[in-house]
């Protein structure tokens, strides 16, 4: 329970649904809520937030982004679980929570790519290749009802991770179905998150081996965990609809230099969309362990 700008927040979890947060008002020592939200939807994989107030005044919290029981990763490789990117929250003019990544995770890139202006008809495979590295995309959704990236891509299409806006249920979305042939929990994690008329949709990706998490315009932020079984992947760009413009797709690298027990062994392949222009940028980021 902390103050957050001029309201206060009550972060907590739902043993069932997982990570939550209530924001509302401090009166004569009693809380009125007066907005709820879920950080977690389809199950409680993101679970147990904690937070800090950091020596610049930021309020930052985490939580355990927890590997379902299907994952059998305890028994067989005995771990199982991993902390999330924390999360620097903030108020919007409107007194809604904002969430955004450290500026310092920015110290782990290398290996920058920069891609702007590729108009797209179809899918395109944007020939990126990594399993641990931080995208930035920028898409104009048009009249598309779909748009995103597909990640770890096995070439012939029998594994991949799709990370899309769907304009029609108004969510940011993450579907698990193809992510691996071994694995046997198969979701769709989707958070609320609507654009407003005219604004583009700004994602950032962060995968680092068995995580993946996105961040869009700083108003919702979505995770699953996945353990895909193909050696060769890549990532891929895609809308459904009429009209998708992404602009610049950015694409650092993790380094490898923080984990040399894990060493990047699956190429990406990103962007599949529609039709459109990709103007986007990613980089690879510095990999940390058992993730």
């Amino acid at each position: 329970f902390f103050k957050l700008g001029k309201r206060h927040v009550l972060l907590c979890i739902s043993h069932e649904l997982g990570a939550r947060y209530y924001l509302g008002e401090w009166l004569d020592e009693q809380f009125y809520p007066t907005h709820h939200e879920q950080m977690s939807w389809v199950d409680n994989s993101f679970f147990a937030p904690e937070s800090l107030l950091d020596d610049q005044g930021r309020r930052i919290m985490w939580a355990w982004a927890k590997d379902r029981p299907d994952f059998k990763i305890k028994d067989d490789q005995h771990w199982s679980g991993t902390m999330s990117l924390p999360r620097v929250l903030s108020l919007a003019p409107d007194g809604t929570m904002r969430m955004q990544v450290p500026q310092e995770i920015e110290r782990l890139r290398y290996n920058a790519k920069k891609m702007e202006n590729l108009d797209v008809d179809g899918e395109v495979d944007l020939d990126l290749h990594s399993d641990s590295l931080e995208m930035r995309v920028l898409i104009d959704p048009g009249t598309a009802t779909e748009c995103g990236v597909k990640v770890r891509c096995s070439p012939d299409g029998e594994e991949e991770t799709l990370i899309f806006y769907d304009a029609k249920e108004k969510k940011l979305k993450i579907d698990t179905h193809k992510s691996s042939q071994t694995d046997k929990t198969k979701t769709v994690e989707g958070g609320p998150f609507e654009l407003n008329e005219g604004e583009l949709l700004t994602l950032r990706i962060f995968i680092d081996k068995s995580i993946v998490e996105v961040f869009a315009n700083d108003r919702q932020a979505v995770m699953r965990r996945i353990y895909p079984s193909r050696t060769v992947q890549g990532t891929a760009g895609r809308s459904l609809g009429n009209d998708a413009l992404q602009p610049p797709l950015r694409k650092p690298d993790f380094n490898d230099a923080l984990n040399p027990l894990f060493p990047a062994a699956h190429p990406l392949r990103v962007a599949k969309l529609s039709t459109g222009r990709i103007h986007s940028a990613a980089t690879e980021l510095r990999h940390l362990p058992h993730r």
